[in-house]
């Protein structure tokens, strides 16, 4: 099994609480998810299965969309209503105006402070863990990308922003500044994430009705995780050894394709991520995402009579969603 689940996350599950709800529905196949949601957040979580799992790196990449309504006058340890909040009996009265104002300095290159309950790795554990536990925690500044930020209505104590960011963007610390710029303070009360490239909410399933029998048939295309890169078809001779993460040199002349690319089969599945030198007209693999014929041979019946002959049949190499390998099971979140 290799592909992608667009998953609509409940608010009060876990991102680790989906993963092992999908596990547990996809026997002896490795489960991922790509980029953590609190479980006060809903919305769009990335699911891989199988060797889907090893795109993780490329789909944290992706941008991604949030929506956000913040609670003014108010400061708590986890910057949103997870942990105790408290209300600032002396708070400033905070207008649209003075908001809208202060915003610009939120858009680009920014620098943040995350909170103590964040999924901040801190010597290899995340930080929430020690401030669950009591323990001090020192969460280093980090530098983020805010592509959009967008106002999207302010009514008394309460605001609600749009935000399209990059990796490893706390909207919770962004909500809170923007409230200290103003001379206030403020908590998160609801976040959801609404988009992380081109998976929508609009087309997220629920993880309740992720079913056993119906998984393959749910599944996304992989291309759907690197949508900028070329796509690379390779013939039937050059397929193995890509499979088996060799370089290769390409026989047709692609002198207008180099760089970063997607590398096909002769079918236009995807079998790995590469980089091609049109100088040379190399073709190296970096992430291999299907492994080599010989990793099938224990699937083929002995009773088949293309087994001898090492032959896979058409069966067992189907379209991009369908082929299944005995995987590890879930690791742990982090």
């Amino acid at each position: 099994m290799f592909g992608l689940l667009n998953i609509n996350k409940p608010s009060s599950w876990t991102s680790r609480d989906v993963i092992n709800w999908i596990g547990k529905h996809a026997k002896k196949i490795k489960v991922g998810h790509a980029g953590t949601l609190d479980p006060l957040a809903t919305g769009v979580l990335i699911v891989c299965l199988g060797h889907a799992t090893r795109l993780v790196p490329f789909l944290h990449e992706l941008p991604k969309t949030y929506v956000a309504t913040f609670l003014l006058g108010r400061c708590s340890e986890s910057d949103d209503v997870d942990t105790e909040v408290e209300i600032l009996t002396d708070a400033p009265v905070v207008t649209t105006a003075q908001l809208q104002a202060a915003l610009p300095r939120f858009m680009g290159s920014i620098t943040q402070q995350p909170s103590v309950f964040s999924a901040v790795k801190i010597n290899g554990q995340p930080a929430y863990r020690k401030a669950r536990r009591g323990k001090p925690v020192d969460v280093p500044e980090r530098d983020v990308e805010v592509h959009r930020i967008v106002l999207l209505e302010h009514v008394g104590d309460s605001f609600t922003l749009e935000v399209e960011c990059g990796a490893g963007t706390y909207v919770r610390s962004i909500g809170r500044d923007l409230a200290e710029a103003c001379g206030s303070s403020a908590v998160m009360s609801s976040l959801c994430r609404t988009r992380i490239g081109g998976f929508t909410l609009e087309t997220a399933i629920a993880p309740l009705d992720v079913q056993r029998n119906a998984i393959a048939d749910q599944l996304l295309s992989p291309f759907l995780a690197v949508p900028d890169r070329p796509r690379l078809l390779l013939t039937a001779a050059e397929t193995p050894r890509i499979e088996n993460g060799n370089e290769i040199l390409i026989s047709a002349d692609l002198t207008l394709l180099s760089g970063d690319v997607a590398i096909c089969d002769p079918e236009g599945a995807l079998i790995a991520l590469g980089d091609y030198d049109a100088s040379l007209r190399k073709l190296t693999p970096r992430v291999v995402l299907r492994p080599p014929i010989a990793t099938f041979t224990h699937l083929i019946k002995r009773d088949d009579p293309s087994h001898e002959s090492g032959v896979r049949p058409p069966s067992e190499r189907p379209a991009q969603a369908g082929w299944s390998l005995p995987e590890a099971t879930p690791e742990p979140e982090g």
